[in-house]
């Protein structure tokens, strides 16, 4: 690729901001061909154990001929990822990226894309993809010289403001929701995080299948949130997870119990297939609705957009096609005037590339950590983990992801490492 290509190539993708762009043509050596030479798949060590959980994303590696190495992941069912990544005879996916420039971004997203989809794309198919997108921006930011967010056109200045998420039994100094709530919310406005997001209906919408609440059973999902308010106040803000268990009657019924208590937003109340469905759901709350990190690509967002629901679309960078996608349906949620939001709450990789992708986008909801996560879980892959300070955090100023792996960490017995194909 000769330095013309490569200048119109980017401009005509909006790939960089004009300042990023300038650089990246300067530190551009228009002699050399950068091509992918291998693509590995990285899992875990099954009886690896952090935080009290085990390991459920694998990692997506794509070495190039000069040494550059891009990484991407994706979770979870990873074996039925990296089987989409291996499958070489039927898509020839790895097939058609190895030899291949490794920074033809847009090229790459819509071969695999377009293939997979006559094929009835999602799922597994999806989730590689959305990797092989990750390891790619990577790879550029590399050879740029420049962190991702700036090939963005974002700023290492903006703040980028968190809630936290608590889904699980133990994410703060082993404290329960149900034994240490006014614990959390204490310790999360001590520490300036602006709201949590947790699950008080699961366990009863478990219970039921989501085909019926009771009033008795309100009032007791009720007192998780009345703890945090007793406690806290308004400095909270409070954002609820359901887990698409409910169905349209019981969702509506939540909805309307929880009008009083001024809730930051609910999340996939119902399974986000109808969008109809959540017509119906809008027209009975005026809290916002989230949906949902499980749509993948711009081509299901689109649906939510034209519907006019007007909640917050909710996209995870590992699920939706990337960081290439992800921008693209932050963008449109800008024209309709919504804000977006990004589900963090998988692994390390993810966790780096939406504080990037977090860093360029205008119309950005308060983004989703996990205290537990980036505190105690990925350090103990990387020593340079984005940490959240006074409720902010800021993508690593390094090139691409700016992931700076353990010393010896792929040599490790806690990775199983697999080469896919190779020239």
């Amino acid at each position: 690729m000769n330095r013309r290509s490569f200048v119109n190539r980017c401009a005509l993708m909006g790939m960089f901001s004009p300042i990023a762009l300038h650089e990246a043509v300067k530190k551009f050596d228009p002699g050399d061909d950068l091509v992918i030479t291998k693509v590995e798949t990285v899992r875990f060590n099954p009886d690896l154990r952090l935080g009290g959980r085990g390991i459920q994303w694998m990692w997506l590696r794509l070495h190039t001929n000069q040494g550059i190495v891009g990484t991407g992941e994706t979770y979870p069912f990873n074996e039925a990822s990296q089987s989409a990544i291996k499958d070489l005879e039927w898509h020839s996916w790895m097939g058609k990226m190895l030899g291949s420039d490794p920074l033809d971004i847009e090229g790459a997203w819509e071969r695999i894309y377009r293939q997979s989809a006559y094929h009835v794309t999602g799922g597994a198919e999806m989730r590689a993809l959305s990797a092989i997108n990750i390891a790619q921006w990577d790879i550029l930011g590399q050879k740029a010289g420049l962190p991702v967010y700036q090939l963005l056109g974002g700023s290492k200045t903006k703040p980028i403001t968190v809630y936290n998420t608590y889904t699980n039994p133990r994410h703060i100094n082993n404290w329960t929701l149900e034994k240490d709530m006014e614990k959390i919310a204490q310790f999360l406005v001590d520490n300036e995080i602006i709201g949590i997001k947790y699950c008080p209906f699961d366990a009863i919408g478990n219970r039921n299948k989501g085909q019926h609440i009771s009033l008795q059973e309100i009032d007791k999902a009720l007192e998780w949130v009345k703890r945090v308010r007793d406690t806290v106040g308004n400095r909270l803000e409070i954002g609820i997870e359901f887990h698409s268990i409910w169905n349209l009657p019981s969702a509506i019924r939540i909805a309307e119990a929880l009008a009083p208590y001024g809730i930051w937003f609910l999340e996939d109340m119902l399974l986000e297939k109808n969008i109809k469905a959540y017509q119906a759901l809008a027209n009975h709350t005026s809290i916002p609705l989230v949906v949902s990190e499980r749509l993948a690509s711009r081509f299901e967002f689109r649906e939510f957009f034209e519907a006019g629901i007007g909640g917050i679309p909710m996209f995870d960078l590992t699920w939706c096609g990337g960081i290439s996608e992800g921008k693209k349906i932050a963008d449109m949620g800008n024209t309709y005037f919504l804000p977006t939001m990004m589900h963090t709450a998988g692994g390390p990789i993810l966790w780096y590339a939406s504080t990037h992708l977090a860093a360029a986008i205008s119309n950005l909801f308060p983004m989703e950590s996990v205290y537990q996560n980036y505190t105690v879980r990925y350090p103990y892959f990387f020593d340079n983990v984005p940490q959240v300070k006074q409720g902010k955090v800021s993508p690593p100023d390094l090139p691409g992801l700016g992931l700076q792996f353990k010393k010896g960490l792929f040599e490790s017995e806690d990775l199983i490492v697999e080469t896919i194909a190779e020239i």
